[in-house]
Parts: structure tokens; sequence; C-alpha cells
């Protein structure tokens, strides 16, 4: 297994890195595999454009988190709302591999958890737990500056049990 550590002071925004996209962090358990994009952009702002998205077989915006499952085949993408108080929503939008179509096919969408900001001098800080398998449960800590709107924030594994 092989994890990919970034680091950031407390008062860094993310940025993406200049000339190129940093490699995402990928865990692997049980057939499963986790990627999640080092600087994962925060593609909501209110609760409501969240739920009006995952709620739907079609999104604009592509997931910075996602879980991909060997039994039953199916991807989790989690996508991330930070509201003005600080509050880390993650919606989930699941898809379903369908034999008879031979294509993955949207399940259901929802609303997974919220987190509210940890203290930290200048920064907002979650952490997020993922299970990956029934063996593996990934801790992804999440920072960003305290200002709103977050664009992005730096995803690093906090724990891997």
């Amino acid at each position: 297994m092989a994890l990919t550590l970034v680091t950031a002071g407390a008062d860094a925004q993310p940025l993406p890195p200049v000339g190129r996209q940093a490699a995402p962090l990928r865990i692997q358990s049980g057939g499963n595999e986790l990627i999640a994009a080092a600087h994962a952009p925060v593609g909501y702002t209110a609760l409501g454009d969240l739920v009006a998205d995952i709620g739907g077989a079609l999104t604009r915006r592509s997931a910075p988190i996602r879980v991909v499952r060997a039994s039953p085949p199916q991807t989790i993408d989690y996508v991330l709302c930070v509201t003005r108080e600080g509050t880390l929503v993650v919606g989930e939008r699941i898809h379903t591999l369908d034999e008879s179509q031979r294509r993955y096919v949207f399940t259901r969408g929802e609303i997974a958890r919220s987190y509210p900001p940890l203290d930290d001098a200048g920064a907002w800080r979650w952490l997020v737990e993922v299970p990956l398998s029934r063996e593996l449960t990934v801790t992804l800590e999440l920072r960003a500056r305290a200002r709103w709107p977050v664009e992005a924030v730096t995803v690093t594994p906090a724990r891997v049990s």
C-alpha cells in the first residue's frame, strides 16, 4: 500500500501546483480503491445547490474524492460544500454497475455527513472518515484558510486503520 503525503501550513490557502497537477492520493484495500485529489475543489458554497446536484442523475461537477468498490461494483463520488460558518458538508453520489447495460447507472445521491471545523489558528480543518473496506477506514484531513468562500482544500491522510 502506498501513501502520498502532502503538507501545508495552517494559514496556507490550497492552490493547484504551478505547471502541473499534484498526484492524487490512492489507497487500496480488499479490491476497493480510494482516490482523492491532493488539492480538492470545493464545488458548493450553498447547501441548496449541493442538494439539487447530488439528487439527480446528471451533474456538471467532478468528484474530488471517489471510492471504487469491487463488490457490489459501485463508484461513490464525494462532493464538498463549505458553508459561511465553516461547516464542511459532504454529499455522496452512488453509481452501480448495471450488468444488462454494461455501464454504471446513478443509484442515489444524498448528504453523507457534515463536520464543524476543528479549531486551528487561522484555518479550517476537518477530519473525514471514509470506509474503504470491511477491514479499512481512511481518515482524511481536509484543510483550508478560514475565509469564505472556500474554493479548494488540501487533502492528506490522517489515519489509515
